[in-house]
């Protein structure tokens, strides 16, 4: 018995530690964590869940010894060995292939059964050649506990060299590097992006909130301009994130579904301001735009703001599929209770590192990118106690928890907003706070059931789309200033290019926010400038006062209305998430919603419509959002040159999107990437492929739109 078990054990062992080395391999090449970590902990992880694994084999095989079975040491070893290789290696497969090839979408049978020859195929290989390989020498030493243990010593010591490499040391970059910095860019400004994940413009009190839950962020606003209908380009972290770094669409930067990256061959902001020779840092928060997947383009210093890993494990090391069985292992040991660092580092740990690489950097220029989570579910009650409610066990909550969700995530946000002030604070007493453009926006707001849904990234609506724009430029300049009107969010890293010194790049699609006029046109909304009027009425008085005083013709004076719908930008907004594939244009106070449209055109029954939108959109909507702010009254074939209008504007917003459109680049999702996705609430399902879960659902719809 001891015999079969101990054979069993360390083909097992090396077997699961092979298999661990694979998919460790597979994840660095497709990633861009800088650090090699997974190579050790695959091999020590794996190699342990293969001793178990073999040792469970070695025993069924003594099983059948009694039965007069018997089998020779090779054979043993290799059917234990094989077992675990074929079998690991068959559920991985399964999930890399679900993820990169299908979509999340599922594996259809077809592809199942393709998966299951190539494994069968090997099986059937290894055993041919392991009974040639395994009576020869020097793989006779394979046969016996102290080879078996000798031999996966050694992988053990191999990956250990590389996973201590230098360049993991050294993945965040450098805190402070050393650059010449011209004179001329001494006297501009420094520049702080804090972008706020999941933020609800009318959850703050400058956007009519009735209630003081964000008194940091409306005080930042008296010393700031704020743009009163911002707007972004996406609902989902990812694409969202990628326009305001790259002021390009999502048909244009492609970063766009859950296995896409952010392409090498875009511009960032960081990258425009690095040239001009500001320090860059980057702090961000969520995986989904971190250098997984190449969102660390310009940046000196980017540290993603992890999770707590468990057993020593690094970014590499944590997108491992086992690691995520090792996380719920964690998790029932600590009786489920939440913790906040477990999903992503809190606001204070986030601005303290902002306060290292600004300190590093006082007497320099510098950029820095803040990204704080705590408006994302899961929210926590405040103050702290360990509960918490999020998508990733509650999809669809009762309509009755509406009010108590809605409040958490309003707590979260007062918690935010104090961290907030306390790093303001700070500013102004290291005397940066006057001389430094600071710029407060969201990647996307949050539903709660105004549309019969919760949580984001399923819709194009207002709730999810309407962000916080907040700038604070050097020495308050226009402070108090609102603007009326319509901006986009991909607007401010064009502003932060020029604020900086940058010519903004021909594929960008933003503009500057405060262009030539701008001033200009705030005196004249606000009634301070020179032959200016408030009404068309004024307007045609005026015009015939001209005439009557012997002027052949006087010149046409802008009313309050023509002079914003002038600076109005036409906003376009895309979605790719869980089978909602939407595109929507908002201009002339109308906005038209396309959804899913190559499924609906080709439908061919009801039934096959149904199954199009799985959020039940319908494949057309138009609101007039002037008049119908809450986007409830559908006038889709109700207002037919309105439709028309707008439909061929989304068109060609679309191709002018598509115009630039970079290669899009796809990123290996792991294990534990899918799970951190999940437990975010962009993925629906359960990740865990090899405790038999079933299929993910997608980003990406079929149809392809």
């Amino acid at each position: 018995m001891m015999k079969h078990i101990g054979l069993g054990a360390g083909s097992g062992m090396i077997a699961g530690a092979l298999v661990g080395l694979c998919e460790a391999m597979y994840i660095l090449g497709g990633a861009s964590t800088g650090e090699y970590g997974a190579l050790l902990y695959a091999t020590i992880l794996y190699g342990i869940l293969g001793l178990c694994g073999g040792m469970g084999i070695g025993g069924g095989l003594w099983v059948l010894s009694l039965l007069k079975l018997k089998l020779a040491d090779d054979r043993i070893f290799a059917l234990g060995f094989l077992g675990i290789f074929c079998g690991l290696g068959l559920v991985i497969t399964r999930y890399v292939v679900n993820k990169v090839v299908y979509l999340e979408q599922g594996v259809p049978t077809n592809g199942m059964l393709v998966i299951l020859a190539v494994y069968g195929g090997l099986g059937l290989i290894g055993l041919w050649l392991g009974r040639i390989m395994l009576t020869q020498t020097p793989f006779k030493i394979l046969q016996t506990v102290r080879g078996s243990v000798a031999a996966y010593g050694g992988l053990v010591l191999l990956t250990a060299v590389f996973s201590f490499s230098p360049e993991g040391s050294s993945r965040a970059g450098e805190l402070a590097p050393e650059r010449d910095q011209s004179e001329a860019l001494m006297k501009r400004s420094n520049m702080l992006l804090i972008m706020v994940d999941t933020l609800r413009a009318d959850h703050l009190g400058i956007y009519g909130f009735p209630e003081p839950i964000s008194p940091v962020m409306d005080d930042m606003a008296a010393d700031g301009v704020v743009f009163e209908r911002a707007y972004a380009s996406s609902s989902w972290t990812r694409p969202s994130t990628a326009s305001l770094f790259t002021s390009m669409a999502p048909s244009g930067h492609t970063a766009d579904v859950k296995v896409a990256m952010l392409p090498d061959d875009v511009t960032t902001i960081a990258e425009l301001l690095q040239d001009q020779g500001y320090i860059t840092a980057g702090l961000p928060n969520n995986i989904n735009v971190t250098r997984s997947f190449n969102f660390h383009q310009g940046f000196d210093y980017f540290e993603y703001q992890a999770p707590e890993y468990i057993a020593g494990a690094t970014e590499s090391s944590s997108q491992l599929s086992m690691y995520n069985v090792v996380r719920k292992l964690r998790d029932r040991l600590t009786g489920g209770k939440k913790r906040v660092e477990d999903y992503y580092q809190p606001a204070d740990v986030v601005l303290g590192n902002a306060k290292e690489f600004i300190t590093a950097n006082k007497d320099r220029r510098w950029f820095n990118f803040v990204h704080l989570m705590e408006p994302h579910d899961p929210y926590f009650e405040r103050p702290f106690t360990g509960e918490g409610v999020g998508r990733a066990e509650m999809e669809f909550p009762p309509p009755e928890l509406e009010g108590a969700i809605r409040k958490a995530y309003q707590q979260e946000i007062t918690w935010m907003d104090t961290e907030i002030g306390k790093f303001l604070d700070w500013l102004k007493s290291e005397g940066l706070y006057d001389n430094t453009t600071i710029i407060l926006t969201s990647d996307h707001g949050e539903e709660f059931l105004e549309h019969g849904g919760w949580w984001h990234g399923t819709t194009l609506y207002d709730e999810q789309l309407h962000v916080p724009l907040i700038v604070k430029l050097p020495n308050s300049k226009w402070a108090g200033t609102r603007v009326p009107w319509q901006v986009r969010q991909l607007d401010a890293p064009a502003t932060m290019a020029v604020l900086g010194g940058s010519v903004v790049p021909m594929e960008w699609q933003g503009d500057d926010l405060f262009e030539e006029d701008f001033q200009d046109t705030l005196a004249v909304l606000n009634g301070t400038a020179k032959n200016t009027v408030d009404s068309a009425d004024d307007a045609s008085a005026s015009t015939e006062e001209g005439a009557a005083s012997g002027i052949d013709e006087a010149p046409p004076l802008p009313t309050r209305a023509e002079l914003i719908d002038h600076r109005e930008r036409v906003v376009l907004s895309e979605e790719n998430f869980e089978g909602n594939v939407l595109s929507s244009v908002r201009a002339d106070g109308f906005k038209y919603i396309r959804a899913n449209t190559s499924c609906f055109d080709q439908a061919k029954n009801e039934q096959e419509r149904n199954r199009c939108s799985p959020r039940g959109l319908q494949p057309e909507e138009l609101y007039n959002v002037a008049a119908d702010p809450g986007e409830q009254d559908n006038l889709a074939g109700k207002s037919g040159k309105v439709q028309a209008d707008l439909s061929a504007m989304l068109r060609a917003e679309l191709t002018a999107a598509m115009s630039v459109k970079v290669e899009s680049q796809t990123a290996e999702i792991s294990a534990d990437d899918c799970e951190r996705m999940r437990a975010l609430g962009y993925i629906d399902g359960d990740c865990d492929e090899l405790t038999g879960g079933g299929p993910v659902s997608t980003g990406a719809s079929p149809d392809g739109n």
